[in-house]
């Protein structure tokens, strides 16, 4: 049995399509006008929180505003429309009027189906029938609603991405208000986005008490924040200024706390709860003076600080702390640390006493006896920071590289030692051909001396040296730290050699042989033979030299590119010999000289590396300079050969040399470009890594400079409250270890890089650090001038090091598109080898896990170059903007692309066994990624350029190593003379010259026999500005004997400054004249008068070229021409006789150098640096009452407001 449809079912069924259909329109009509309803409704409400700044009360009250109007909208927008009751005649009427195509047929159908007696069944249905064909010819009246329905869905959506993107990346007090209103778990007061924690809160606190109130913020963000005081509650708030502290917290003090009181912080209207401090009858530190005994070694003087509280001492240094309670108390201790503690002692007018040797790091605090017998805390905590005895750090300043002198010549070699408190000795050390080493002390200290400047000039005939030779030279500094033990600090390594006195010099990193065109070509091949030779030797004593400071895997790795080095040169020289047997010896036995050497020169290079392969460096030294030896000797032998052949072809150029010459300078010319030299290249990415922390060291050193003057400020702000000394420099300390941190980098960089201006930047830092720690523990107004000094240091020491940013702008950007070339190659190797996996088993597993970690060697690589290159986009904004986009895109390209999150997934599908084809798809897209990332860095090399060095900097370089020298050198005179009256010259000269002298004769056939050298060069970063020693050949420049000197002065480079107020360093000749004492001043002896008239004819060249900048720079030099004209009368044998002239002439020449580079600053605009003129920051006792009166009468102004 069948059922067929009824008619008039079918009909009802249409009817209420269309009912739903246009219900369905309604809802998403509502659902637009209950969507922008609610989002302005939210807005107005989060932006109403924000300037109540979202208080629980706020939050709860808008909690309840926002349920009734949502529920609002909800009713208006949907329950409204929706609840309306339409009848199927309405429907149909509906249907009719927008489908005029239906003739009233449905109309007619619905009302002939409710009288079925007024019409026939028949006509009843066929009407009905028609009626439903009719409704299907227009899909039951679809198209009615479908463009409305779509039109109200889109606008839906998008007015939820807006809201979505609105909330998303608009203020975040919209975000706020989302969690604070719809998270109703919890409460509103934890629902409060902006918060104030305050510490310590409610406590008790002894009377004339200072209470330290700290604060921090969260979830906003404070220009500022005070403190809200009030002594009742029916007072009205009194207002307390804070400042920020370096990790974004506030503090602010309270001081002499008299009665009880209650108090909350604010700030940009955010309110903390309030907190009360309850004041009781206590005894308390009401005062606390300090007063440092430092070890002898210093020479520094006792130093009182008054009002202080934390201290900055040097460790070994005898600290006493006197205390003046606010109430009569009968004793109790100063507790250091967790452990220690030292009893106070009663003194008569009622303050107690109690001192302490400073051996190491920490805090104390004081402890006092109350009436009722307790021993209760009296003072906040102080900090005990030892201030650091580092090494001392020397330098060869003068030549500062390799270079060339004849076996007649006179070379000079100056060499500067710096201590933070005192050198004790400088000393100079050579080699000839690698035989014994002999020192040249060139300075003995009597007394303590921070900087050491001293000369010493090698007479090459005296020496006994011949062409070929090599003189090797280095320096050796120590300190007098007899707490902890002298540190001793070397320089690099230096060379000179030794050539025939008709060459025309040329440096050694640059030699190449006599004669022009190409038949010369082969001396500078040669060359770079022994060029490679002392790359070597360098790089073997700076391992020796360095290798307690090494970690061992370092070590191990640097004696195999070492060793490696050595074997490939080795390999080479054979390969010439060879060569030179089969082709030239047996046509010509002139040569077989060179064929000799040259296996000498290797069977050396073979000990060499048995000793490097043995782990034992300094072994390896001398078969190495032995090598040198000979393979300079063979250069010179070929020059010689080559240049014979010229002349005896009639030619001077290439093309007219013998025929054998020719032979013999092809067999020279070696494809060393082919064979990449391992050492060197180690060296090159060792300079890339430098120079990366140096930019990172200027950028931090920038920051630096900034939370000083923050400091500096708040130092001020604090005294205008007439502030306490105790226990607020946290962030100066803190600042202290970071510039030390910086420092000790740039010291070794300077080694490592043999840079002069790096490691005077390290001296400005560690002055600079050592003012903050003094700044931080002085507590006192003098605090002011340390701490400004130090901004002064970080200051240089950031224009010196954003100097060297903005010169190697272009190899950074080679460097890093160098890694991008390398990131890419890797990436391509890991792609082969993924698709080369095992589908299954074993294999499959163990490769995954290699390749695994070779992605995650890969994604470090990326961030690294991420990281280099914010870094070179915030250095190349200033001088290179279009450089500057081009990096940022591609750093940009990197997060926008998620590159290192990509190679991090990938590596997940190698283990999880995705298939095959999706990790392949991967992979490449990997790849295509860093393609476009080598794009970018292509595009930025074609836009980066280089800055020039700017000349008034120059200038006052130049007058400060003038200004230098001119004090080193009274240093020097006065020593010396001290050394003649106490009968110590006789015998130093004697060492010197039997040093030299007995060289003459000496050089054995294998140059074995130079003990008899006497001088080796300075330590430290062989630094310096190149002097070709042909302007050193007038007679008797620079004396045989001990060119010893100091310099006293600022450890920046300058004189005259007051050490913590104890040492003073006159920048002349030191106190009580040349002797010091009660003894006639010494005459200097022949060789310290020649050796001071040859400096001061030095001197005199550099303050000619100083004249000659500052005449392009349209400055007079009036000034600076008395001084030189004075200078010049130091090369005078006459004023060598009288010893008070000397002196006389001496200091008028030092100090007015230093006159003269202090206004040279300021008339170059230069005002912000460090002056060599500079003197303590003390308050003189006369002007003490008049400050402590200027304070009091501050603090009586603002309690009156």
């Amino acid at each position: 049995m069948s059922h067929e449809p009824n008619p008039r079912a079918q009909l009802l069924e249409v009817v209420r399509q269309v009912r739903r259909r246009w219900r369905i329109k309604l809802a998403l009509r509502g659902a637009v006008g209950f969507l922008i309803a609610g989002i302005v409704a939210i807005l107005a409400i989060a932006y109403t929180l924000e300037a109540l700044k979202f208080t629980p009360s706020a939050i709860f009250w808008f909690r309840i505003v926002t349920g009734l109007v949502l529920v609002a909208a909800g009713a208006w927008f949907f329950a409204r429309p929706l609840s309306r009751k339409v009848t199927d005649e309405q429907v149909v009427l509906y249907l009719e009027e927008h489908e005029p195509s239906l003739d009233s047929t449905i109309l007619s159908a619905m009302e002939a189906s409710k009288r079925p007696g007024d019409w026939s069944p028949v006509l009843i249905n066929r009407l009905v029938e028609n009626a439903i064909e009719r409704a299907h010819e227009i899909h039951e009246g679809q198209r009615i609603e479908r463009d409305p329905m779509m039109r109200y869905a889109w606008i839906s959506g998008g007015v939820a991405l807006a809201a979505v993107a609105l909330f998303t990346f608009g203020p975040a007090y919209l975000r706020h208000a989302l969690s604070a209103i719809f998270v109703i778990s919890t409460d509103a007061e934890a629902a409060a986005p902006y918060r104030i924690e305050v510490k310590p809160g409610s406590i008790k606190v002894p009377k004339g008490a200072d209470q330290m109130i700290n604060a921090t913020i969260s979830g906003f963000d404070a220009a500022d924040a005070i403190i809200l005081i009030r002594k009742s509650s029916s007072a009205a708030f009194e207002r307390v200024p804070m400042v920020k502290g370096e990790n974004g917290a506030y503090e602010g003090m309270l001081f002499d706390l008299a009665e009880p009181l209650d108090y909350l912080v604010e700030a940009a209207g955010v309110r903390s709860l309030v907190f009360n401090l309850n004041v009781v009858e206590l005894p308390y530190v009401k005062k606390l003076d300090l007063e440092f005994t430092y070890p002898a070694y210093t020479g520094l003087a006792p130093r009182k600080i008054e009002d202080g509280g934390d201290v900055a001492v040097l460790k070994g240094t005898n600290v006493r702390v006197i205390i003046t309670p606010t109430m009569a108390s009968k004793g109790g201790r100063v507790v250091l640390g967790d452990k220690e503690s030292v009893p106070l002692a009663a003194n008569a007018d009622g303050t107690l006493m109690a001192q302490f040797t400073a051996q190491h790091d920490g805090f104390y605090h004081v402890e006092l006896d109350s009436a009722g017998g307790d021993r209760l805390p009296a003072s906040p905590q102080y900090t005990v920071d030892l201030l650091s005895d580092l090494a001392p750090t020397v330098k060869l300043s003068k030549p500062g590289r390799d270079t060339d002198a004849t076996p007649v010549q006179e070379f000079f070699i100056e060499a500067q030692a710096d201590d933070d408190y005192a050198v004790k000795n400088l000393q100079l050390v050579y080699s000839v051909n690698g035989g014994p080493e002999k020192t040249i002390p060139l300075f003995n200290g009597t007394k303590p001396v921070a900087e050491v400047t001293a000369g010493h000039t090698f007479y090459m005939e005296e020496l006994g040296v011949k062409a070929g030779d090599s003189l090797s030279y280095y320096a050796k500094a120590t300190d007098n730290d007899a707490v902890a033990g002298a540190k001793q600090a070397t320089s690099d390594i230096f060379f000179l050699r030794i050539r025939p006195f008709d060459k025309n010099f040329k440096p050694a990193t640059s030699m190449s042989g006599g004669g022009g065109g190409g038949g010369g070509g082969g001396g500078q091949e040669v060359g770079a033979l022994s060029q490679q030779q002392r790359q070597i030797i360098s790089g073997t004593f700076n391992l020796q030299r360095d290798r307690k400071t090494l970690k061992a895997d370092k070590f191990r790795a640097d004696l195999v590119v070492l060793t490696l080095a050595q074997s490939k040169l080795r390999d080479q020289v054979k390969g010439l010999v060879e060569r030179m047997n089969s082709r030239l010896v047996v046509s010509d036995p002139s040569f077989k000289k060179i064929a000799d050497l040259l296996p000498k020169a290797a069977e050396q290079m073979t000990l060499a590396e048995k000793q490097l392969q043995a782990q034992k460096p300094d072994g390896a030294l001398p078969p190495e300079n032995l090598a040198l030896q000979f393979l300079q000797q063979a250069e010179e032998e070929f020059e010689l050969q080559v240049q014979t052949g010229r002349q005896a072809s009639g030619g001077g150029g290439g093309g007219g040399a013998g025929s054998i010459a020719e032979d013999l300078a092809d067999l020279f010319k070696l494809e060393l470009d082919k064979m990449a030299n391992q050492y060197e290249t180690n060296s090159q990415a060792s300079s890339q890594q430098q120079d990366q922390q140096i930019d990172e060291l200027a950028e931090k050193l920038k920051e630096l400079a900034r939370r000083q003057e923050q400091e500096i400020e708040r130092q001020r702000r604090q005294a205008a409250g007439q502030s306490a000394g105790g226990g607020g420099g946290d962030l100066q300390r803190a600042l202290a270890e970071q510039a030390e941190e910086a420092a000790r980098q740039l010291e070794k960089l300077s080694r490592d890089q043999q840079r002069q201006d790096l490691a005077d930047t390290a001296r400005q830092l560690r002055s600079a650090a050592e003012s903050m720690k003094r700044a931080a523990a002085q507590g006192d107004p003098s605090a002011g001038g340390q701490a400004a000094a130090a901004a002064d240091r970080l200051r240089e020491a950031q224009r010196q090091l954003t100097g060297n940013q903005q010169a190697r702008g272009e190899r950074d950007v080679r460097d890093a598109q160098r890694q991008a070339e390398e990131i890419s190659a890797e990436q391509k190797d890991i792609a082969d080898d993924a698709r080369g996996l095992p589908s299954a088993g074993p294999d499959r597993l163990q490769q995954s896990q290699l390749l695994g970690q070779r992605k995650d060697a890969l994604e470090n690589k990326v961030a690294g170059l991420e990281k280099q290159l914010d870094r070179m986009v915030g250095e190349q904004t200033k001088g290179a903007k279009d450089t500057a986009r081009k990096l940022s895109e591609a750093v940009g390209g990197i997060r926008d692309n998620k590159v290192k999150e990509k190679i991090r997934y990938s590596k997940s599908l190698l283990s999880s066994g995705a298939p095959e084809q999706y990790a392949r798809n991967f992979e490449e897209e990997i790849g295509a990624n860093i393609d476009a990332l080598r794009n970018k860095l292509n595009d930025a090399a074609s836009t980066v350029g280089q800055q020039g060095r700017d000349k008034s900097t120059e200038a006052l370089d130049k007058a400060r190593e003038l200004a230098r020298g001119m004090d080193s050198m009274g240093q020097r005179m006065a020593e010396r003379s001290r050394q003649q009256a106490s009968g110590q010259q006789g015998q130093d000269g004697k060492q010197s010259q039997q040093g030299q002298q007995g060289q003459s004769g000496q050089q054995g056939k294998q140059g074995q026999q130079g003990q008899g050298q006497a001088g080796k060069e300075g330590q430290g970063q062989g630094q310096g500005q190149g002097q070709g020693q042909g302007q050193q050949g007038q007679g008797g420049q620079q004396g045989q004997g001990q060119g010893g000197g100091q310099q006293g002065g600022d450890r920046n480079g300058g004189g005259g400054r007051e050490d913590m107020g104890g040492r003073a360093s006159t920048g002349g000749f030191g106190d009580g004249g040349w002797n010091g004492s009660d003894r006639s001043p010494g005459r200097l002896s022949a060789d310290d008068i020649r050796q001071f008239r040859g400096e001061a004819r030095r001197w005199a060249q550099e303050g000619q070229a100083l004249r000659n900048m500052l005449r392009e720079q349209d400055i007079d030099p009036k000034e600076l021409d008395e001084i030189m004209k004075r200078l010049r009368e130091l090369d005078s044998e006459r004023v060598y006789q009288d010893v008070a002239e000397l002196e006389r002439l001496q200091t008028f020449v030092a100090e007015g150098m230093k006159r003269f580079e202090y206004g040279l600053r300021r008339k170059v605009g230069d005002e912000t640096d460090r002056a060599l003129v500079n003197g303590s920051d003390e308050v003189p006792a006369e002007f003490k009452t008049l400050v402590e009166e200027y304070y009091r009468s501050l603090s009586r102004q603002k309690q009156r407001q």
